[in-house]
């Protein structure tokens, strides 16, 4: 029976029973796992406090090896990020990102690439006022960091970009068609120039800086379309917490 130490971030809890909880950890040194924590739900419970989603915390947990549900032994907080739960529009894009890291990644494969991006995503949400911006780097940086980079550099078909004014888009292909190969690759969308240059920052931008980073007026709908269309197409369903995000920015 192994005792396991490392950082991590509460994707989200389940109650299990009466006093217990399932609770999602995404890991620095182990990918994500799942730990059943004991009494968590008792009034005077040790993790009062720690298990709240989007939590970053030091863990210990124990159990065999390759085993796919652990023993919770301790969560102690290193950072609570309380100020986005306290804002329901940062709330909402926060539980977003977790569904989005525990949707796409697989149970005790190590990915500390996409630990560090949530939590540098967290990071910069809390001082954040400008979230959109950040919402389409993450879903951008995820799917790239997942293997699913898309092609913003050169058609799909011909491997050239001749283009007229516009991009069109593939999604089947995860890449862009210039005007000759629509016939061979029928895009399902089409864009501007400007929108794929914007869509190329989001691929390169350090996302500590996406402040910096400001949509125009009516590029801002046409990127989402594109990024977050591409995140439907990988994923195969509407994540839960996506609706609330747009019915939060429908009413700003």
């Amino acid at each position: 029976m192994g005792l396991f130490r490392t950082k991590a971030i509460v994707l989200r809890s389940i109650n299990l029973s009466e006093t217990d909880k399932l609770v999602t950890f995404m890991t620095d040194h182990y990918g994500k796992v799942k730990c059943v924590a004991k009494g968590a739900r008792k009034i005077k419970s040790q993790f009062i406090g720690s298990l709240e989603a989007m939590s970053y915390i030091h863990l210990i947990y124990f159990g065999k090896e390759n085993q796919n549900l652990f023993r919770l032994n301790h969560a102690d907080i290193i950072q609570s990020f309380q100020s986005i739960r306290d804002d329901f529009h940062k709330l909402y894009m926060g539980i977003y990102f977790n569904e989005l890291v525990d949707t796409m990644v697989p149970e005790a494969h190590r990915e500390e690439d996409i630990y560090h991006l949530l939590l540098d995503a967290l990071e910069t949400l809390k001082d954040q006022s400008n979230v959109e911006p950040l919402c389409r780097m993450f879903e951008m940086r995820l799917l790239a960091l997942s293997g699913y980079t898309p092609e913003l550099n050169h058609c799909m078909v011909c491997k050239s970009l001749r283009g007229n004014g516009w991009v069109g888009f593939n999604f089947s292909k995860r890449g862009i068609v210039c005007g000759n190969c629509t016939n061979q690759a029928p895009p399902q969308i089409k864009f501007t120039t400007g929108t794929l240059n914007y869509l190329k920052k989001l691929l390169t931008l350090d996302i500590k800086c996406c402040g910096r980073l400001k949509f125009p007026k009516g590029l801002d709908e046409e990127i989402e379309k594109v990024t977050h269309r591409l995140i439907l197409t990988h994923v195969g369903r509407e994540l839960k917490s996506y609706p609330f995000i747009k019915n939060m920015a429908a009413v700003e």
